[in-house]
């Protein structure tokens, strides 16, 4: 049996001597490295293949190699992570796809990429992130992968609204780590995913919101799961300012392709205080220091100036 979570540490002042380094996989807009950059982690590489995507990620993270196709890359010629992290492509398992399943020729069937790169690289952590619809169509194909290769995992599901949004957002975030690492079921590394939840950053809107896990079967599960007014069109976020007519203007011509790529990246990314919580949860399984979400008004939006 493993021994108990080290306490949470804070860090403050100069950056940690020892952080663990990331190497990310299908990074999109890089929303998911946001968050585990803000707990404490420092990247190596990315790789991402829409051109959009790779633009944001050059102006946020300058120098670091950022490579296009997760096809051609080989574990010895990267830099060497101790976390190996990505959403593989989820349209073969979401719920509003065709449910092919995780299969070669897929776009999902580009995990068996994923856990080659593994393999080839054996990182002390993998942190895979996916849609829901994944633990009914293709988690077997993954653990058993990862069980070959000889990595044991757990996985959470967790939303948008458990970290402070005013939105499901449901995602599961697997957490992979090589055989017999830890040996206490009980206390998985993601076994204080629960109490980093209610220490993510707090939105001034939607505080309220901070813990709350909704039981996505039932419509009535957001009243049931919270006692104060909810918003109308919970899902879609919060609504000032969205619903009068006067506030609705057109774009410039020139600009909605460049808004179209925006709204297809921010579709396909989470919110970074998702990844942050499951980042804290291994850090603190390492005996590492978190450092603390940046406060609002110093937090850049990764389409800056682009």
């Amino acid at each position: 049996m493993r021994s108990p979570a080290p306490s949470r540490q804070t860090a403050t002042g100069a950056l940690m001597k020892e952080r663990l380094t990331v190497g990310s996989l299908f990074s999109g807009v890089g929303l998911c490295d946001l968050g585990l950059e803000w707990a404490g982690m420092k990247h190596r590489f990315f790789c991402e293949v829409d051109p959009f995507c790779r633009s944001v990620l050059r102006r946020h993270w300058p120098g670091l190699p950022i490579y296009e196709d997760v096809r051609n890359l080989r574990g010895e010629n990267l830099p060497h992570p101790d976390v190996l992290c990505g959403g593989f492509p989820c349209q073969d398992v979401s719920l509003a796809g065709k449910r092919k399943g995780i299969t070669e020729g897929t776009r999902s069937g580009l995990w068996y990429e994923y856990v080659r790169l593994i393999e080839e690289i054996r990182p002390k952590y993998v942190i895979a992130e996916n849609v829901p619809g994944l633990l009914a169509a293709g988690i077997e194909t993954v653990l058993q992968e990862l069980a070959e290769i000889g990595y044991d995992a757990e996985w959470e599901v967790l939303s948008a609204s458990a970290v402070g949004a005013p939105h499901r957002r449901e995602r599961v975030f697997l957490v992979a780590y090589p055989h017999g690492r830890w040996v206490d079921p009980e206390h998985g590394i993601l076994s204080a995913l629960v109490g980093n939840m209610g220490k993510s950053y707090e939105p001034r809107f939607v505080s309220d919101w901070l813990g709350i896990r909704i039981d996505r079967t039932s419509r009535a599960s957001v009243r049931e799961a919270f006692g104060g007014c909810v918003l109308h069109r919970v899902d879609d976020g919060h609504s000032r300012g969205m619903d009068r007519p006067e506030s609705v203007k057109l774009l410039p011509r020139e600009l909605v392709p460049v808004w179209v790529r925006r709204l297809k990246a921010l579709g396909n990314a989470i919110i970074p205080h998702q990844a942050y919580a499951v980042a804290s949860c291994i850090l603190e399984a390492e005996g590492m220091s978190v450092f603390p979400i940046p406060q609002r008004n110093k937090i850049k939006s990764p389409f800056a100036a682009l």
